[in-house]
C-alpha cells in the first residue's frame, strides 16, 4: 500500500488549506497511513475494529484508534478536515449511511477521500476463470462500485466537487499480482492524465474525492 498512501498523503496536503489539519482514517488497519500523516504534522485518529491492527497502531505509533464502527463512536459534528477510507466502502452493510455520517463529522469544505476496488469489468472479461482469482474476495466484499455509482452516492449524501482518479497502485507480495498491479496501475494513470481525467481504465482501483 505504500505507493498509494504516499501519493494519497501528497494529494490530501495539496487539497487542504495550510496543508495540515485533523484527519480520521476509517478502517486504519495497522496505522501506516496515519503515521505518515502524523509525521507530516497532522492531528490524526483512526477507527479499526480489528484488535490486532488497533493495538499495533496504538502501541507502535501512539495513535488514538476507536474500536467501534463510525456510527457507534459518536464523534462531534464538523470536527475533521479530512476523512479517509482505504478499501472500506465495499465492506460495509450500509454505504449510504456511512457516507452521511462522514459528511456530518466533516467541517464545512472538508474533504472525503475514498479508495475502492473496481473488479466487475475484469470479472466480466474473464468469465468463469474469475472465480479462481476470487476478485470479489467473497464474502468480505459486499459491493463492487463503478465510478458513476460512487459519484451518485456522494451527490446523494450532499458532497460536491467530486473527482475520481487512479492515484497509484499497490504492490502485492505475489510476483504475478505485483507486476500486474504495477503495469495496469501505471497504464491507468497515464491514460487518465492524457485524457484530462476523462478516461478511467476499468478494472483497477480508483480514488474518489468529494467536498462537504
Amino acid at each position: 500500500m505504500k505507493p498509494v498512501t504516499d501519493k494519497s498523503a501528497d494529494l490530501i496536503q495539496s487539497r487542504t488549506k495550510g496543508g495540515k489539519g485533523r484527519l480520521l482514517d476509517i478502517g486504519c488497519g495497522y496505522g501506516f497511513f496515519l503515521q505518515e500523516m502524523k509525521y507530516r504534522g497532522w492531528k490524526v485518529e483512526g477507527i479499526e475494529i480489528s484488535e490486532i491492527g488497533r493495538h499495533y497502531a496504538r502501541d507502535k505509533w501512539d495513535i488514538h484508534v476507536y474500536s467501534q464502527p463510525l456510527e457507534n463512536v459518536g464523534l462531534e459534528t464538523d470536527s475533521f478536515d479530512v476523512v479517509t477510507l482505504f478499501y472500506v466502502i465495499e465492506h460495509v452493510n450500509d454505504p449510504i449511511g456511512l457516507l452521511k455520517e462522514v459528511k456530518r463529522i466533516l467541517k464545512p469544505d472538508g474533504l472525503i477521500f475514498l479508495r475502492w476496488p473496481h473488479s466487475t469489468p475484469i470479472v466480466r472479461i474473464l468469465g468463469p476463470f474469475s472465480k479462481k482469482l476470487d476478485l470479489y474476495h467473497t464474502p468480505y466484499h459486499l459491493y463492487d462500485f463503478s465510478p458513476s455509482t460512487v459519484e451518485k452516492m456522494l451527490i446523494f449524501c450532499g458532497f460536491r466537487d467530486i473527482e475520481t482518479m487512479i492515484l497509484g497502485n499497490t504492490k502485492p507480495s505475489r510476483r504475478f499480482n505485483r507486476w500486474s498491479s504495477i503495469i495496469f496501475g501505471q497504464l491507468g494513470e497515464a491514460l487518465c492524465y492524457l485524457s484530462g481525467g476523462h478516461f478511467l481504465l476499468p478494472g483497477i482501483s480508483k480514488t474518489t474525492l468529494g467536498i462537504k
